[in-house]
């Protein structure tokens, strides 16, 4: 499974005024909402709070990758935003965060929310892959031009699989 699977224009955001933490979370999960891919939105919100709460998914170089498995959700899914200003998010090298993808999964289906993740992680593993993936989110003038990165990735990185 990849991203360009789980993600479409739709849920994908740029240049959001959020305040802070909370804000770019709940913000997040109502765009996954907004597309129909969610039974039940507070308890998804509770969720992706519960699994914040146990460790920060704030990577580090301004990405967060914020995630959670449950059964409010119908089926593995995925949302994107950039923060038109950097924000304090506890990540683990103490910068703020501008760039944050959420992944939300079912329970049952834990393969397909670590092969995400999973995959995520290898895109953006070097210094080099970084930068290049954080300054063509940042960059981007659509969601589709998001979109479009994100295909292209999959398909440079993994194939067609």
């Amino acid at each position: 499974m990849n991203l360009s699977d789980v993600l479409s224009p739709e849920k994908i955001r740029l240049r959001v005024a959020v305040p802070d933490k909370p804000a770019l979370l709940d913000y997040l999960v109502d765009i996954v909402d907004h597309s129909g891919d969610l039974f039940d939105r507070d308890a998804v919100r509770r969720a992706v709070r519960e699994r914040e709460e146990r460790l920060s998914t704030g990577i580090g170089h301004g990405i967060a990758l914020p995630h959670a498995k449950t059964d409010a959700v119908r089926t593995t899914t995925a949302a994107v935003v950039t923060c038109a200003q950097p924000i304090d998010y506890d990540a683990l090298d103490g910068k703020p965060v501008d760039i944050a993808i959420l992944i939300l999964g079912r329970t049952a289906d834990v393969r397909s929310h670590l092969q995400l993740l999973g995959k995520l992680s290898r895109l953006i593993s070097t210094d080099s892959q970084r930068e290049a993936f954080r300054q063509a989110l940042l960059d981007a003038s659509s969601p589709e031009q998001v979109y479009a990165f994100f295909c292209q990735l999959n398909e440079n990185f993994y194939g067609t699989q």
